[in-house]
């Protein structure tokens, strides 16, 4: 009899977790609807009241040091979604919930801090109500202003000298459109920048990467700069945290997923050439070791959100 009771309860107990299961799965199906009807069916439009985003370029007054501003607003649940590495650093202010990184293992950001250039794509979770404002800068005169070392090292984040930016941080909360902080940050800046800034080599280098990457080789951009190539690339590496080819690499992809975001169409033979890649197996190789995906794989993605998340301002909306 003891048996019988003991067997009754071990299947109502497998009942109940079935029947946990079953509800998580629906759980799980009707947000994957949610986010179709939202991305997908609406024409690749973004709600605004679930994930809005602002573009600011800078002006030339400012563009020494600041190429964006960005600011993100999200109010859902969650979403996750891929960051596509670029080819500059990113300060970053959280007024209300940071995001998560998810690769190795689940990452808290924090209210405030720099974003450095990465080999490698991450894995985001936007999650709860975000009010997030970004300054996307030049990774060399960032560096330099703020005596910064951004040598390689295993981060995805770095902080930020609290006693500079913990007040920025503070009075930018206060503040409610991306006008009002723009203008904040440009005043802060100047404080900090309180004469003209003069590019030095390494400046050099990275613009004219940034100018020529997609079209002319290494060897022939570093030519141009008037240093020694050995100190040029390691003071390169201390001031960007990657080597000159590892932008380059990130700018060509930049370049290569903008135009088939722009034409909407994938020609392989043409990217390998556009990219200024050997071959198409070289172009392939690249691209899976940034993005983490082959480029037919990747380019079914919604691109459009993907760029939302990476930073990429969106023509075709």
């Amino acid at each position: 009899m003891l048996h019988n009771i003991k067997h009754g309860s071990n299947d109502i107990k497998s009942l109940v977790k079935v029947l946990m299961d079953f509800c998580k799965f629906i759980r799980f199906i009707y947000l994957q609807i949610i986010y179709f009807f939202i991305f997908v069916n609406m024409s690749g439009n973004i709600v605004k009241t679930m994930f809005n985003v602002e573009y600011c370029k800078a002006t030339t007054d400012q563009d020494w040091l600041v190429r964006q501003f960005e600011a993100f607003h999200f109010d859902q649940p969650f979403l996750t979604e891929k960051f596509i590495p670029r080819p500059d650093v990113s300060i970053i202010f959280h007024f209300k919930d940071a995001p998560l990184i998810l690769n190795e293992k689940k990452i808290q950001l924090e209210p405030f801090f720099a974003a450095p250039i990465i080999p490698k794509s991450l894995l985001l979770n936007f999650h709860g109500l975000m009010d997030t404002f970004v300054v996307i800068c030049k990774p060399t005169v960032f560096s330099r202003i703020f005596g910064i070392d951004l040598s390689p090292m295993p981060r995805h984040s770095i902080t930020l000298p609290h006693s500079i930016f913990h007040p920025a941080w503070d009075a930018l909360s206060t503040l409610k459109t991306t006008s009002e902080r723009i203008d904040y940050f440009i005043g802060f800046i100047n404080k900090v920048q309180n004469t003209p800034y003069i590019p030095d080599a390494v400046d050099q280098l990275y613009d004219k990467i940034l100018e020529k990457g997609t079209t002319t080789l290494l060897k022939d951009i570093m030519q141009d700069c008037c240093a020694c190539k050995r100190t040029l690339e390691r003071n390169f590496i201390k001031r960007t945290g990657v080597s000159p080819k590892t932008v380059m690499r990130i700018i060509r992809l930049d370049y290569l997923w903008s135009k088939i975001i722009d034409e909407g169409a994938i020609d392989y033979q043409e990217l390998v050439f556009d990219g200024n890649y050997f071959d198409q197996a070289h172009f392939i190789n690249d691209f899976k070791n940034i993005v983490g995906e082959t480029p037919s794989f990747f380019f079914k993605r919604n691109l459009q959100l993907t760029k939302m998340f990476s930073g990429r301002e969106i023509t075709n909306m």
